[in-house]
């Protein structure tokens, strides 16, 4: 019986103030839902006003080349598909309301998937469009002036090469760095329960 008093003894003696209270795992999938819904809506409404602009323009600018059309029209389709793909989003945090830990797992591990399908095929399809339409649709306004021409495409190329190859990237590594660092915090919370 000794082992069994010792045994009690240590069970009683074991430090559990560093594990965290039940309610934290929910509070924290709370958090992360809520910042999440915030931003999501946030970028829907920017996006849905500056489509709408965009659309307003194809309406009020009386453009007479073909090229400014094809540029109009590329960036409505980018706005479009960046309003489409959230809209997605918000569709799937609502349902993470009601998830146990394991499941809120799963979900961020999908998050990550998805992430990375958005940063390599949606992402790139987007911008491709938002690009090329603004290169098009930039032509008629400077075409009769060489020197403003020149100088317009090269600011918008400069522009459009530093979100490409600069900031795009950099803001891909550092949500990468964040999901990845809540996916080990929600896992060093469920493995404490």
């Amino acid at each position: 019986m000794d082992n069994l008093n010792d045994l009690k003894k240590i069970w009683l003696a074991a430090d559990t103030g560093s594990l965290p209270a039940p309610a934290e795992m929910m509070q924290r999938i709370a958090q992360y839902r809520r910042s999440k819904l915030l931003k999501k809506a946030a970028l829907i409404l920017a996006a849905i006003l500056l489509t709408v602009v965009m659309v307003s323009v194809v309406f009020l600018y009386k453009s007479v080349m073909l090229s400014t059309r094809l540029g109009e029209a590329g960036i409505i389709a980018a706005g479009l598909i960046l309003i489409i793909t959230n809209i997605g989003s918000i569709g799937r945090l609502y349902k993470v309301k009601d998830l146990s830990n394991k499941e809120f797992l799963a979900y961020l591990e999908q998050v990550k998937i998805n992430r990375r399908y958005y940063y390599r095929k949606t992402q790139v399809a987007g911008l491709s469009l938002v690009s090329i339409g603004l290169l098009l649709y930039l032509y008629e306004g400077v075409h009769q002036h060489l020197l403003l021409c020149i100088v317009s495409y090269a600011l918008v190329t400069i522009y459009l090469l530093v979100m490409w190859l600069i900031v795009r990237p950099r803001v891909h590594r550092r949500q990468a760095k964040k999901l990845e660092a809540t996916i080990n915090e929600m896992k060093r919370l469920a493995n404490q329960f």
